[in-house]
């Protein structure tokens, strides 16, 4: 099949949603399906949530991805999170093709988060409710990362026959070679982006408890992008902030650390940055909003949302315990060495391309099942 993956978003860049979508184009693209990702195109993200100057750059993707389907004979569009989904519906009715949703979060959950002040995140969070509600229902089938987003999905009116939760796997291409166990330095490590659902005043507030009892203690925060404002956000003794340029630089600080941490508690999406995690080997502390896949005392160590004195023990005890670090981390790279499931994952996509791309046959007669030997994703960004 021809497909066309969408996100509103820069690319290349290593943050969840895009990390994910690369994951699938190179996937899909190894199964003979061709593969066209229809994005902003390269540069920096700026900042994070609504800004007035998004509108143009979604106004430039909804041409975009027109110009794409008409000139590549799209077969499936495929749309990741919210303003995608729009570009891709305005489309899929301009085009008339079949678009898969794929939700990353339930905007009700991240939209309040990027604004202060109690009546601006009400209206924010009201907003999101209404996009929930109206959005996802729209297309032809909907994906989410979660049994939380599935059942708000659900609740907002998706159908249960076109609905269904597909957790992301680690992907062996990303796997890296084994890892080695952490330096004992007493290196704490933070891997994402600084948007304000991560939750990262919580992580500081406990790293303080944990410079409390462990003095030579260090968060490393590593990320794609940094500013003034960041800067000063995060500026708190034992914090390093570190702009890495690739993932490979995320990987060697992985690699460093002795310990990972998730504190990000909005519970409806899944933070990629575990499965990077788990990958290095890491033993990992996530409140339990995030801690998508870990079993606690099992792969990772896991907190109540909130639990700033949780928190911080749970991270103090595996600095001071390599036994256990050694055994949590071993445990969490052995849960996504599986290629059966990154495979399990790819088969489930391709079962509901071919769902909605039958569903449209009898008005496109021409639709049909294409594919030729496995490619690189064609990147439509000009």
């Amino acid at each position: 099949m021809r497909i066309a993956l969408v996100l509103a978003g820069p690319y290349p860049a290593f943050r969840g949603s895009q990390v994910l979508v690369q994951q699938l184009a190179h996937g899909l693209g190894e199964r003979g399906h061709v593969v066209h990702l229809v994005t902003y195109g390269p540069g920096e993200p700026g900042l994070p949530g609504p800004r007035p100057g998004r509108l143009l750059r979604d106004a430039a993707l909804v041409v975009r991805l027109w110009r794409c389907v008409r000139r590549e004979a799209i077969d499936v569009i495929h749309a990741h999170n919210y303003e995608a989904a729009v570009a891709g519906l305005i489309v899929a009715h301009l085009c008339r093709r079949p678009i898969v949703y794929h939700g990353h979060t339930a905007l009700a959950d991240e939209l309040p988060l990027y604004f202060d002040g109690h009546v601006a995140r009400r209206l924010a969070r009201a907003l999101g409710h209404a996009v929930d509600a109206h959005v996802p229902r729209r297309a032809d089938f909907c994906i989410a990362v979660t049994p939380e987003l599935e059942t708000i999905l659900r609740r907002r009116g998706v159908a249960d026959d076109g609905l269904a939760c597909i957790t992301p796997a680690g992907s062996p291409l990303d796997l890296g070679g084994p890892p080695g166990p952490g330096q004992g330095t007493g290196r704490v490590c933070y891997a994402g982006n600084l948007d304000g659902y991560q939750n990262l005043e919580f992580l500081l507030r406990a790293f303080a408890v944990v410079r409390a009892r462990v003095p030579g203690a260090r968060l490393v925060v590593v990320t794609h992008v940094e500013t003034s404002a960041d800067a000063l956000r995060l500026s708190e003794p034992g914090v390093e902030i570190v702009r890495a340029g690739s993932f490979q630089e995320v990987r060697a600080r992985l690699v460093e650390a002795d310990v990972a941490v998730s504190p990000r508690a909005e519970p409806s999406g899944f933070p990629m940055k575990l499965l990077n995690y788990m990958a290095a080997g890491k033993a990992i502390v996530a409140s339990a909003g995030s801690a998508k896949g870990l079993v606690d005392g099992v792969t990772g160590r896991v907190t109540p949302d909130g639990d700033v004195e949780g928190f911080a023990t749970a991270i103090v005890e595996l600095l001071e315990d390599v036994g256990q670090r050694e055994r949590l981390g071993a445990a969490a790279r052995h849960a996504v060495e599986d290629p059966g499931a990154w495979e399990g994952v790819l088969d489930r996509i391709e079962a509901i391309y071919v769902r909605v791309a039958t569903s449209e046959r009898e008005d496109r007669p021409g639709l049909v099942a294409r594919s030729r030997p496995a490619v690189m994703p064609v990147v439509d960004s000009e």
